[in-house]
């Protein structure tokens, strides 16, 4: 057993000799606690393999032993909770997915969605600078009040380079779906 004067010395070293004691020492119990609460054997592996890594990353310079394992289990608890956060998303997307479509079609629609973006923000790009901040500010969902006071410049301008820049991504963008886009845009 490392004197606790010894391991926290090891510790400011960055010493591997610090953090085998310590994996020695925390690893069963901390594996236990996480398989616990998250149900799976693997993954509670992976958290506390995590948690071991943050320590070795720390820059935290710890003042007694009780210390350390404070910031082992809180790391763990963190880790955890993160974990079901991840998960609960993870679980509400597939639903979403599954009740709405298959995940071929959602991936086509995507896919559809991203190059109409991509398309669109390109003809943007091409905008002069005012129009095109004004017309980048609309995709955000502000209103022309809003704009004209974050790019400080009246109402009206931000109506003329709206009115502007849709014109110039009209003649740009020839598909169906980004001239509704575009007539979107204008309301």
């Amino acid at each position: 057993m490392l004197e606790q004067d010894v391991l926290l010395d090891l510790l400011v070293r960055k010493d591997n000799r610090a953090y085998q004691y310590l994996y020695q020492c925390y690893y069963v119990a901390l594996k236990a606690l996480a398989s616990y609460y998250v149900k799976d054997n693997d993954m509670a592996e992976d958290l506390v393999q995590d948690v071991f890594i943050s320590l070795l990353e720390s820059r935290n310079k710890f003042e007694t032993a009780n210390g350390v394992k404070y910031f082992l289990y809180s790391s763990l608890k963190n880790k955890c909770i993160s974990h079901f956060r991840k998960q609960k998303i993870r679980d509400k997307y597939y639903k979403d997915i599954i009740s709405s479509q298959t995940e071929e079609e959602h991936f086509w629609d995507k896919v559809l969605e991203e190059d109409v973006y991509t398309r669109l923000m390109a003809a943007v790009e091409t905008l002069p600078p005012q129009c095109k901040m004004v017309m980048m500010l609309t995709l955000e969902g502000l209103k022309g009040a809003e704009i004209a006071e974050r790019l400080h410049i009246s109402l009206d301008t931000v109506k003329e380079h709206k009115s502007s820049g849709k014109k110039k991504l009209a003649a740009q963008l020839k598909d169906a779906e980004l001239q509704c886009l575009i007539w979107l845009l204008w309301f």
